[in-house]
């Protein structure tokens, strides 16, 4: 069941959208009436309701200010703003503050409830996404653990966000939040850097040409290798490879001068 509250300063008004709502929603309780934008805010803490059918002119406190202090504390509450005016700049300033829907008065029944099914199905996909995020209260450290392996043995395929999310069994776009958080970069800064750094080994210890380093860690192109090599090291991958090689020769010189 899915708790709605009516605010709007007019009796006639809230009896009004409580009939149209209980003809066509038997999934829906109505918690107490609020009359104002302030008696909405006080009663939004007490009640909590899921939905909130939402007068923009009222007394006082209008409905945009108190729906801007109701998204600030309560963000997950979907808001339906119901107004007179067809003022267009209402319509933008109400999008600021977290409102799903906004309708002109008087309300017709059906964009009523297609405004409430719309608010159903966001709180629908929240409560997905809630079920993505319990199991990292109870073990976030070996899940994050397990996917750092999993990227560690994969990285030089082609891999990408959504194949890693589904092996953790995350909303994609829920894991890329998860993994900025606990690591501290994004899942393609994460990736592209154990490529450049396995690249940088290459460089150093092999001779293999440019574009087949770029093959084995799974670049598309060496264009793109040299692209993303510059953004991390400064410089492209066969300046470094020339840097490296004068390295290990001066070393080899002061080596062999030593030993003499």
């Amino acid at each position: 069941m899915y708790k709605l509250m009516i605010v709007d300063d007019e009796p006639l008004e809230r009896r009004g959208l409580r009939k149209i709502i209980q003809r066509t929603f038997f999934n829906i309780d109505f918690v107490e009436d609020a009359k104002n934008g302030k008696d909405a805010i006080e009663k939004v803490r007490l009640y909590l309701p899921d939905i909130i059918l939402m007068d923009i002119k009222m007394p006082g406190t209008t409905g945009l200010e108190a729906q801007r202090n109701i998204a600030r504390i309560f963000p997950h509450i979907k808001t339906i703003i119901l107004t007179a005016y067809s003022d267009f700049s209402y319509a933008q300033e109400s999008i600021k503050y977290g409102v799903v829907d906004y309708l002109l008065k008087p309300v017709r029944p059906d964009d009523l409830k297609n405004s409430i099914n719309n608010a159903i199905e966001l709180l629908t996909k929240d409560k997905t996404m809630d079920s993505y995020h319990k199991p990292l209260t109870v073990g976030g450290e070996n899940i994050l653990k397990n996917v750092l392996n999993y990227i560690q043995n994969n990285y030089c395929t082609q891999l990408n966000l959504n194949t890693v999310a589904e092996y953790a069994h995350f909303n994609p776009q829920y894991f890329s939040r998860f993994f900025k958080k606990e690591v501290g970069v994004t899942f393609t800064e994460y990736v592209a850097k154990l490529k450049i750094d396995k690249a940088k080994r290459l460089l150093s210890e092999t001779d293999y040409p440019i574009h087949r380093i770029a093959t084995e860690l799974g670049f598309s192109d060496s264009a793109y290798f040299n692209k993303v090599f510059i953004k991390f090291e400064n410089q492209p991958p066969n300046k470094y490879k020339q840097m490296i090689r004068k390295d290990d020769h001066f070393l080899s010189v002061t080596n062999n001068y030593n030993e003499i």
